[in-house]
């Protein structure tokens, strides 16, 4: 079984879609507009979840808050204001307002991946890996002559 830091990164985009769920439900029991608990359970999970794979593999997990969030957002909404599926422009509306509510905790969570990639990328030696490279020398044969050759 992997250790923690070493977990492939589906278990990660699991650990985001967790956060999302769980923030999801406060949201729902509460009977509040989806916001501040489901954000900041985004969050948390987007923080555990770059931590808790392969270094190689978090930049996979960047996107997965944003997704999260917004899947969470929507079927909370849903969930707490009926009214809104009265139209498809109302919906509309309404899932804009759910989605809008967790702005800057999307943003804030897709900063925090990228920043905690960069780091374990630098820290675990992958980004090292490329330095010193030397493209392969062309033989004669495949050399392109110019016009003048």
């Amino acid at each position: 079984m992997p250790r923690w830091g070493e977990l492939p990164w589906p278990r990660g985009v699991v650990l985001v879609g967790s956060g999302a769920a769980a923030g999801a439900l406060i949201t729902i029991m509460t009977g509040s507009e989806p916001g501040l608990v489901l954000g900041l359970l985004i969050v948390a999970g987007t923080i555990a979840a770059a931590l808790a794979v392969q270094p190689r593999a978090a930049y996979r997990i960047i996107p997965a808050p944003a997704i999260a969030y917004t899947a969470a957002a929507v079927l909370a909404g849903l969930i707490h204001d009926r009214s809104a599926d009265t139209s498809g422009t109302a919906l509309a509306v309404s899932a804009a307002q759910w989605i809008a509510g967790g702005f800057l905790a999307m943003i804030a969570a897709t900063i925090l991946a990228i920043v905690i990639t960069a780091v374990r990328w630098q820290l675990s030696g992958s980004a090292r890996q490329g330095r010193g490279y030397q493209p392969p020398a062309r033989s004669g044969a495949t050399r392109r002559r110019g016009p003048g050759n």
